[in-house]
């Protein structure tokens, strides 16, 4: 019979070592006025994650959302400050080089239930964010792409 070791399925920002070489999911529980991208880098360096898929729900204040301008090659920042539902966010962790790289995508609402989307930039966690890590079992690796001004998944060939 094999024997499984028992990892927590719920973890703070600061406990990622409880889970360190898991390629089980987990959920992230982030607390109150921590930095979104700050708490999962720090999560997934603690737990040696190398790449993984990112789903999440809760709240967050002053979301910084953005949409790519393809023929400018930059994006375009708006700031929605106050807090926001975290409707949906999707992402993933992958390497650039030789640094973990967060890319995350996001749906917020209002309170006015009007609802906004894009490339998340930056957030701070509200009252609550969840935040579900799916480890995979093998490297993402990203880099530049001149023809888009993207730091865009490499395939293997």
């Amino acid at each position: 019979m094999a024997t499984t070791t028992s990892r927590p399925a719920v973890i703070d920002s600061n406990s990622g070592k409880l889970v360190a070489g898991t390629d089980q999911p987990f959920i992230l529980a982030l607390n109150l006025g921590e930095d979104l991208f700050d708490a999962i880098l720090r999560c997934a360096n603690d737990a040696k994650i190398k790449s993984a898929s990112l789903s999440g729900l809760g709240t967050l204040d002053d979301v910084m959302l953005a949409y790519y301008n393809l023929d400018e090659k930059q994006y375009q920042e708006k700031l929605f400050p106050g807090m926001y539902e975290l409707i949906s966010l999707n992402g993933n962790i992958a390497i650039l080089e030789d640094e973990l790289f967060i890319h995350i995508h996001a749906a917020i609402g209002d309170e006015n239930y009007r609802v906004f989307g894009g490339h998340v930039m930056s957030g701070i966690v509200g009252p609550a964010c969840e935040i579900t890590i799916t480890p995979l079992g093998s490297h993402i690796q990203r880099g530049f792409d001149d023809r888009t001004g993207l730091k865009i998944m490499c395939p293997l060939v």
